[in-house]
């Protein structure tokens, strides 16, 4: 079949940019498949679905990290992480648009099918983050104030969820994505209901996404780092004697994926905080 053809390791290593139209594509299938079969829990059965057929491929990139991080350490580093990094990168970009082109379609042609399918996405950003319509409006009409106690206040909460990347790659491996796509449908789901609300024209819904990917790239990023650190670590513990040199060397290498994507978090941070509210109040 074409599609496995596709998901040889060899091809998505060297051929990055691929793993963002498999991606899409089993976020779309994802999506059809808990639309016919799961209407009645579409939302989560959706972002499930979308793990489940990733699922293979990042397993065989843990362990083609895991098997550089043993050898080599923090030896080569960017370069034995840069291959990896670039797949995950893409498939989860391809995840995202495909969740932002779906929720700007459904919430505009068929509202029904919108509420299924992101039901648990909206609930959480109401009751997690108090986003209504009246908080939207407040947005675009207040001037920016940006301080530091919202920048710590926003470092802190995506600092949960890089803690819960690590920790659920450490303790169920590539299962651990769940929790990424979960984010990404949020993610798109909060661009759909703000857009909704400030865009009129397809052009300005475009400008709007782009402008919130100045923070949300650094962010995905940051998370899907903790991730990999959490899996070949795991990896490593089944693998590896905790004594041995190549335990040590993924040790390390995995310390040092955690310090760059807790930098990460803090330019996401940084940036939601004091530059996407400014340019939202320039071009909105």
């Amino acid at each position: 079949m074409v599609l496995e053809e596709f998901m040889k390791i060899d091809v998505v290593e060297h051929r990055p940019y691929v793993s963002f139209f498999l991606g899409f594509f089993f976020t779309f299938l994802g999506f059809f498949v808990a639309l016919f079969f799961f209407r009645n829990a579409m939302s989560v059965a959706m972002v499930f679905l979308t793990t489940l057929f990733l699922v293979p491929l990042m397993i065989k990139l843990i362990k083609i990290e895991e098997d550089r991080e043993r050898r080599d350490g923090l030896r080569h580093f960017f370069h034995n992480h840069a291959d990896v990094f670039q797949v995950y990168l893409f498939s989860f970009l391809g995840i995202f648009v495909a969740f932002v082109v779906l929720g700007v379609a459904t919430n505009a042609y068929d509202q029904p099918i919108y509420n299924d399918a992101f039901s648990f996405q909206s609930k959480f950003l109401r009751l997690e983050h108090g986003l209504t319509t009246e908080r939207v409006k407040e947005f675009v009409a207040d001037e920016p104030n940006p301080t530091l106690s919202q920048f710590a206040a926003i470092f802190v909460r995506n600092s949960v969820v890089l803690v819960l990347s690590f920790a659920l790659a450490f303790f169920y491996g590539a299962s651990a994505i769940f929790l990424i796509v979960l984010n990404a449908s949020v993610f798109a789901n909060f661009i759909v209901l703000v857009g909704a609300f400030i865009t009129q024209t397809l052009g300005e819904k475009i400008l709007a996404l782009l402008l919130f990917m100045v923070h949300l790239l650094p962010e995905l990023s940051a998370f899907l780092v903790a991730a990999i650190a959490g899996g070949v670590v795991s990896k490593a513990l089944i693998k590896e004697s905790r004594h041995s040199l190549e335990f040590r060397n993924v040790f390390k290498d995995s310390t040092m994926l955690i310090a760059i994507a807790a930098g990460l978090l803090l330019i996401g941070a940084f940036l939601e905080t004091f530059v996407t509210t400014r340019l939202f109040a320039m071009f909105f």
